[in-house]
């Protein structure tokens, strides 16, 4: 009797190039320690094909009956021990971010090598993220527009002056309800500009609203 064969990676291809996918999928099948499980052409039959069990699911974001963004959203929330990679001629940065925000592992442009596309399968069952250079771009631009973190929380007592000058109190009225000076209300507000990158009371209240350090004013 046979050796029981372990370890072999289980692969849904979803694509509606029929040719495309058809080279896919001999691609892989010919590669040790991959199985071509099944393969679809429209959303509705690679929502059907996940009863395969696949371990990754290639998929195309431009399906007939709908996005791949769905699939891959209906595997990152009740399969998430499977994986996902993106393979598209879709490179601009809405489609690459949409796909990553919806659980996407990685995002192969269509064009890459059989080799490529191999070794972005293994890449994913390896715990890693394998992705274009093209499309690498698009998050490193992304990230670069997107704000900075903010290093240094705000104290309680912050938080407390901020949310009442953000209802409109004075700086009077704050220091009596906190029972402290005024001189020490301006300490608070000072600190605050600082940790905020701010200068006005209008920007610290919409930065820390923004950042969720304190609720919205009513």
């Amino acid at each position: 009797m046979g050796a029981l064969v372990t370890d072999v990676t289980r692969v849904l291809v979803v694509d509606d190039d029929p040719v495309l996918r058809d080279a896919i999928v001999s691609t892989l099948a010919d590669l040790p320690g991959i199985s071509v499980v099944a393969e679809a052409g429209t959303l509705r039959d690679g929502l059907d094909k996940l009863r395969t069990r696949p371990d990754v699911v290639l998929i195309d974001l431009g399906l007939p009956d709908g996005s791949g963004g769905e699939l891959i959203e209906r595997v990152a929330t009740q399969h998430p021990e499977m994986r996902t990679i993106v393979l598209t001629v879709f490179a601009d940065v809405r489609s690459v971010v949409d796909a990553i925000e919806r659980g996407a592992d990685g995002y192969v442009l269509k064009g890459s090598s059989s080799d490529e596309i191999a070794n972005a399968v293994r890449i994913v069952m390896a715990g890693g993220s394998p992705v274009s250079p093209a499309v690498a771009s698009h998050i490193l631009a992304r990230v670069r527009r997107a704000p900075r973190p903010m290093n240094t929380p705000l104290t309680a007592k912050e938080t407390e002056v901020l949310e009442a000058l953000a209802v409109g109190r004075s700086t009077k009225e704050v220091a009596r309800l906190q029972g402290i000076s005024i001189h020490t209300v301006g300490d608070h507000v000072k600190s605050i500009y600082r940790k905020l990158s701010v200068n006005s009371r209008g920007e610290a209240v919409y930065k820390a609203t923004q950042a969720g350090l304190i609720s919205a004013p009513r």
